[in-house]
């Protein structure tokens, strides 16, 4: 996961996965710890996304977008952004 953290350094030095929507990011994190901490980053900047139905909906940490990584069997935990 080191490498991955090292490559993903640009959204938060312990991101280890990224993946984007039309109109929101989503970060992944390998423990729901460090997942809660970026959560309150996000918060705290007031970062939203524009969800269609959903104008101004709040990112922050997701659990919907939560899933095992194909490659590695690691769990992943998500925060919108």
């Amino acid at each position: 996961m080191k490498e991955k953290a090292e490559k993903y350094s640009w959204v938060h030095p312990k991101c280890v996965a990224y993946d984007s929507r039309i109109c929101f990011g989503i970060a992944y994190f390998g423990s729901e710890e460090d997942a809660t901490e970026y959560a309150a980053e996000v918060k705290a900047k007031g970062i939203t996304y524009n969800g269609g139905w959903y104008h101004g909906r709040p990112c922050g940490r997701d659990k919907t977008w939560d899933h095992v990584d194909k490659e590695t069997g690691a769990e992943l935990f998500a925060v919108t952004d």
